[in-house]
This record gives C-alpha cells, structure tokens and sequence, in this order.
C-alpha cells in the first residue's frame, strides 16, 4: 500500500538510476518528474545515428552483460528487444600486433612466445608469475599477485595511471580486480550468462521506460534545492559531495574527453581496442562492428579515441569515482550526512560514488524503490 505522503516524487536523472526509479514508483500510481541538465535521455549510455548511419554511443562503449534470470533484466525485457552480442576486446602491443583482452591462454602464448598444452600447464606457468606472498592492499599489489610484473607492466599498469590520473598503488584492491585472468582460450570480455545490445539502442530503451502517463520529463533542467519543497520526496542522482557543498572536502572523479575520426582503412581488430603504450588514449571503439550499428553509407568508419581527464578538464561529466582509502573515509561522512535528512535520497553513480554495471544499477534502484514503498 502506497503512502498518502507519496503522492509526488522528483527524480534528478534520466539514465539508467533515474529512469528505473521513476518507473518503478509510476507503476505504483505516483506522479513523478524526471529532470536531466543535460539535452537528452540515458545518461552517460546515449546513442545516437550520426549523419552516415552509424550508432554511436555518445560517451564511450556500453555493453549490456548479467544474469539472464536476474529480475533487472526481467525488468529491461519490457521494453526493449535485444540483439545478441558478445563483447572482444584486443589490446595493441607496442610491435603493433594485437592479442586478447582480459589476460587468458593466447594472451599469455603472445606475450611470452610459447604454447601450452593443458590448462594445468597454464596455471602452473602463471602461479611462478605471481608474487604468491603478497596479500593485496591496493591495485598494484593486486596486479603483481595475479599475473606477475611484466604482465602487469604492459596490460595494467600503464592503463591504469592513463584511466585514473595514479599510480594503481593508491586504488583500492577493487578497482584493480574487475577482470578475470583466464587459463582457457576465452576471449569474451565478459562470462556472463546474458549479453546483448539493445535493439534501437539505449536511448530508446530509455524512452519506453519513461514513456508513463505518470511521468513528466524536462530535459536542460539543472537541479537546485529550493526544488525539493515541493515534492514528497526527491532521488538525487548528482554527486554527493556537491549536494553539501563540499563540507568535507570534495570526493575525486575521473572524467573522459573522446575524439571522433573518420577512417577508411581494413577493420580493427576488435570492436574495442585498448592501448597499452604511454599515449594519452586508453582505447579506440569502432561502431558499426557492433549488431545494432548501422553500416556507414559512404563505406567509411567512425572510430572513437577515448582521453581520460581529471574533472577540472572537463567539467560536470562525472565518469569514474575514484576509489582510495580516504576519498571512502570521506564518502562515509557524507552518508551519514545524509541519513538524517529524510526527504531526499541518493542514487546513481554519482550519488553513491560508486561505478555500476547497467544491469547491477536497475536492481539496485528496483530494491531501492522497494524499500521506500513499504516504510
């Protein structure tokens, strides 16, 4: 039963947090108003088909991967159809060939010219890599216990001080831990059970979820609070620390500037491929190797460059919390902060600081709302 007092709901955010919460309390007969600073749905997963008929994602790759029994999907499956895609990433080698992305066997033969005749035989190889007596308390001790130094000096580290502005050494062990180490010849990014794209592409997706005679959008809408007096209740996607004014101190982002170019040589290698040298990009995406991409009509390609930066480079375009031992002190602070203000509640990426996978993200805010009915 839907409090009396739950009768209308500002939700600050139209991507994927936004709009799963704004559905959500739609269904139970509450009027919502979505507000977004920014021109369009979807957040950060935006696509759009550019003038040659290609889908682009407006802020880098989003790949749709989970548990094909999860209640998220279950939830997505409402309103979209899919198109089955298997993520591959390769990663350019510094003597221009390429191998595979996450670290598995090949990579490993590439890396160290030489083959394998079992998994056994791979796993004995990679444990006398590993720095087997550390136990990890940061990214680049978790690197070197997993694959070994060399390893970690051309796939990791190098990536990880372009994508997070430090050295790995400073990030918690979780930043560094999000892909496997394969001793098989998988070369799908991901293993899970579920991957695919959605058919029309994101924002489309987005729109259908929005798209409720309970739900009001307005797009170019930046939030301020005086906004809040006048709902129930107000889920804040926006960083947190911003919300109170920075009163301890200002939680780290990374943000990413992109360059679009046009190219009319042989296909990468790759949809996605990630560099392993010193250059300022960290990878390049090719659009129309995707299912759900058109093909360019004047047979050329768009490819994407992506450019890591800190938030004073690009300001507003919050990307990557930065996970390190204070900057989570600090967002503990703000937590508690924001426990005592009943009225509003935080969400998303940025209001959790934390980085979320789509399908993780829509559970999340389904079990959110949950809980906010039934108090």
């Amino acid at each position: 039963m839907v409090n009396c007092n739950k009768k209308n709901i500002l939700v600050v955010g139209a991507g994927f947090a936004g709009a799963t919460i704004a559905r959500k309390l739609a269904e139970n007969d509450i009027n919502v108003l979505v507000i977004d600073k920014r021109d369009h749905l979807a957040g950060n997963a935006f696509d759009y088909i550019n003038n040659k008929g290609e889908r682009i994602h407006k802020y880098g790759p989003h790949l749709l991967h989970g548990n094909n029994k999860s209640i998220a999907l279950k939830f997505l499956n409402n309103f979209t159809e899919w198109v089955k895609y298997e993520h591959k990433v390769k990663a350019l080698l510094k003597n221009g060939k390429s191998t595979v992305l996450p670290v598995n066997r090949k990579t490993i033969e590439d890396i160290y010219q030489r083959k394998f005749s079992s998994e056994d035989e791979v796993r004995i190889f990679l444990d006398s890599l590993r720095s087997n007596k550390i136990n990890p308390t940061n990214s680049d001790e978790f690197f070197e216990s997993q694959v070994g130094n060399k390893i970690a000096d051309i796939f990791f580290r190098p990536y990880t001080r372009k994508m997070w502005g430090m050295d790995p050494k400073y990030l918690t062990v979780g930043v560094g831990s999000r892909l496997p180490v394969r001793t098989n010849y998988d070369d799908r990014y991901f293993s899970d059970s579920f991957q695919a794209l959605p058919k029309k592409g994101y924002k489309f997706l987005i729109e259908n979820m929005l798209d409720h005679k309970k739900i009001e959008v307005k797009l170019n809408c930046e939030f301020n609070k005086d906004m809040e007096s006048y709902y129930d209740h107000s889920f804040l996607c926006i960083p947190i620390d911003s919300y109170f004014s920075y009163v301890y101190g200002k939680l780290p982002y990374r943000s990413i500037k992109f360059e679009n170019k046009i190219s009319y040589e042989n296909d990468l290698p790759a949809s996605v491929v990630n560099f392993t040298d010193e250059s300022k990009y960290t990878r390049m995406t090719q659009w129309n190797l995707l299912p759900n991409s058109g093909v360019s009509n004047d047979g050329s390609k768009t490819i994407t460059y992506e450019i890591p930066c800190s938030m004073e480079e690009n300001p507003k375009e919050f990307y990557y919390p930065v996970h390190t031992k204070e900057s989570l002190k600090k967002y503990k602070k703000y937590c508690l902060l924001s426990k005592k203000i009943k009225h509003i509640t935080f969400c998303g990426r940025a209001g959790l600081f934390k980085y979320i996978d789509m399908l993780p993200c829509v559970l999340i805010h389904i079990s959110m709302i949950k809980k906010f009915l039934n108090n």
